[in-house]
């Protein structure tokens, strides 16, 4: 049975930077929703579209990235999504699928910050979407998505919050002890 842990956080909240050191403790897959929504946006203007005016991608486009993915794993693979699902409509899909393709959906992790912090890592960062009006809308979204699928995984009881705030290393010791490492 694969099992699936989902790691979100405002943008800037260090998600990348924290699965990529899990990835160096633990054999784990990565399904990076981001890039496989950038790789898109090449080749589809509407998505690109999206992408640069902060906006979330339409909803059966990414589940059926995240099928197609997923489904490229091996049996027993351990998951870690990276910002799927961000809206409820997704969770509940997501919890679907899981059940009809055996995944085990493990913890839903929010690495949480401040929206100021989130800004200003992201003005550092330098990417060509990362304005401060985009960067203040992609913010704006996370809340009125994120919100009730925070909801959603509390009433399962897999919900776990980790203090993004404080050196990577301090953050990275909050992690391994919220997934029970």
């Amino acid at each position: 049975m694969k099992k699936l842990i989902v790691v979100i956080g405002l943008p800037g909240s260090g998600k990348d930077t924290q699965i990529e050191l899990i990835q160096n403790i633990k054999n784990v897959e990565v399904l990076r929703v981001g890039d496989l929504i950038r790789d898109l946006a090449k080749k589809d203007s509407e998505i690109e579209k999206a992408m640069s005016n902060g906006d979330l991608v339409n909803d059966k486009k990414v589940n059926d990235m995240v099928d197609e993915k997923i489904k490229s794993y091996q049996p027993n693979s351990m998951i870690i999504s990276d910002g799927f699902p961000r809206r409820l409509s997704q969770a509940e899909w997501l919890e679907e699928y899981a059940k009809e393709n055996s995944i085990e959906i493990d913890k839903y992790l929010l690495l949480k910050i401040t929206d100021e912090e989130s800004m200003k890592r992201l003005l550092k960062r330098g990417r060509s979407d990362d304005t401060e009006e985009v960067i203040s809308h992609r913010i704006d979204i996370f809340h009125q998505e994120t919100n009730e699928v925070i909801d959603f995984y509390k009433s399962r009881n897999k919900y776990v919050e980790v203090d993004g705030i404080g050196s990577v290393e301090e953050i990275h010791e909050r992690m391994k002890d919220s997934l029970g490492w």
